[in-house]
């Protein structure tokens, strides 16, 4: 399982739209839909959330979270 740092701007019964620490303050940032079913675990922050610029659904509040997601769904996902 990876663990990614980030923002969740939206979310489904299905998804969750995620953006990366790295890429929020990034104007027009596409985030990452990731499919509940290959999230192990994910962490809500107590922290404050922060405006993101989104390309499909313009600004929205993101809230920090962190996920720990599957390794075969993020290599195929990024080609990593």
């Amino acid at each position: 399982m990876a663990q990614m740092i980030g923002y969740m701007v939206r979310a489904t019964d299905a998804a969750v739209a995620f953006v990366a620490e790295a890429d929020a303050g990034k104007a027009g940032v596409k985030p990452l839909w990731i499919p509940r079913r290959k999230i192990n675990h994910m962490r809500e922050a107590d922290a404050r959330g922060r405006m993101i610029a989104t390309a499909q659904d313009g600004e929205r509040v993101g809230t920090p979270c962190n996920l720990d997601v599957c390794d075969a769904f993020l290599a195929k996902v990024l080609g990593a």
